[in-house]
Parts: structure tokens; C-alpha cells; sequence
């Protein structure tokens, strides 16, 4: 991995047995820059550690979720609920290989303590989905999926939850406005912020960070 040697040296070890891995891999700072990427993360993405090692993912890969919404941000959701000490459950994002080409893949954060100032780093670890195959790929397949791990949620207050609730709390986790909400639904602002109090109310949470938080915890976004 490169830059390992530039990290805090407790994660050294950790990063140097991931290396190899067949697993794609990198590593991200509070910043959300990246400081590791190992050789399978070139393998699945086509840039080289070169490539990759200082740049943020936003301007990498821009990862999106199921509905296109941008995850890879300077306001990365994931990057506010580590700050925060707030476990990030398994997920799946859209990348965009360096050819260009749309690679799913279903992603699992370890988050690394480190000493300040660095605080934390993210590892990034992503295994290809079929899922895309299996759902036709279509355009609507994403919605309908965070919909069905809502209505199929062992957690009642998720199935509560409605389809347009569903899909408002897709956007906030994505790290949208209540007026780009409402742009992007052709609806009122109004709309939007009734529909997100419903939200807060049904998973019984108090902010949007909250719901964001539950989101991901049940693989709902």
C-alpha cells in the first residue's frame, strides 16, 4: 500500500497485511482523502496507488447510492457519523471505474483509531454485487430495493416507514438540502420537511443524523 510508512505506526501492520489482499482496499483520513489503496482496489477500480493516494473520493470515484445520489462528498455522511463514534453497518455504492464503466459493489467500513491529529481513518473494504445483475440493473431497481430492506426489516419502526419517506431519507443521508430534496422531487420545501419529521417520528429518533444513523445501521441506504 502506498504512503503505509507516512501513517501512524500502530496501523502500519494492519494495512501491510491487506496489502495483498484479494479484497479491494483503501483507507481514507478524516478528510476524507486517501492515503492507502492496495493492489486488488486497482484491480476492481483501474487506478493505481499512484493514482489514487491523495486524492478524495469524490473526485476518484464518486460513489452514489442506489437512487444516484452522491456519497463520495466533502460532506461524506460516513466520514460525520466516525467523527461522531457512530458504527457504519454494511452498504452498497455505484462507483465509477477509472474507464468509466459503473462498478457495484457492497461496502464495509472499519473504522482505525489513530492518536491526534489524524483521530480516525477509514477502511474501506468492497466485495462486487451481483445485485445489480439480479435486479436488471434498471433504474428503478435501487428504489425499489431500499424499499423492500424497509418493508422486509426485522426493526419495526423501519417498516413504518413509507416509499417517499423511504426515499427523502435516501436523499439526507446523501448529504441533500431540504430545498435540493425539494428540487429534486418537484415538491415543496414544506413537503419535504413534513415528510422528515414524519421520519424522526416513525424511527422515533430526534435528527436527521439520527435517522442517517439508523439508515445505514439497517441497510436501508
Amino acid at each position: 500500500m502506498s504512503l503505509v510508512s507516512r501513517l501512524p505506526e500502530e496501523l502500519r501492520p494492519i494495512l501491510a497485511a491487506v496489502e495483498h489482499s484479494p479484497d479491494a482496499v483503501f483507507l481514507t483520513d478524516r478528510h476524507n482523502h486517501i492515503v492507502a489503496w492496495n493492489d486488488s482496489a486497482e484491480a476492481l477500480l483501474g487506478y493505481s496507488a499512484q493514482e489514487a493516494v491523495g486524492a478524495s473520493c469524490a473526485s476518484l470515484m464518486g460513489g452514489c447510492d442506489a437512487w444516484g445520489n452522491r456519497y463520495c462528498s466533502d460532506s461524506c455522511p460516513l466520514v460525520g457519523m466516525a467523527g461522531r463514534g457512530e458504527v457504519v453497518r454494511h452498504f452498497d455504492l455505484r462507483f465509477t471505474a477509472k474507464d468509466r464503466h459503473p462498478v457495484l459493489a457492497e461496502v464495509d467500513i472499519l473504522q482505525l483509531a489513530a492518536p491526534p491529529p489524524h483521530h480516525f481513518y477509514l477502511m474501506h473494504i468492497l466485495k462486487p454485487s451481483d445485485r445489480a445483475a439480479a435486479n436488471g440493473d434498471d433504474a428503478g431497481a435501487g428504489p425499489r430495493a431500499a424499499m423492500q430492506s424497509a418493508r422486509e426489516s426485522p426493526d419495526a419502526r423501519a417498516r413504518r416507514l413509507s416509499q417517499r419517506e423511504v426515499e427523502i431519507l435516501g436523499l439526507i443521508a446523501a448529504g441533500r438540502t431540504t430545498p435540493e430534496i425539494a428540487d429534486f422531487l418537484h415538491i415543496s420545501a414544506l413537503t419535504v420537511r413534513n415528510h422528515t419529521q414524519k421520519i424522526l417520528d416513525k424511527l422515533e429518533v430526534h435528527s436527521k443524523a439520527e435517522a442517517v444513523a439508523f439508515a445505514f445501521q439497517k441497510g436501508i441506504v
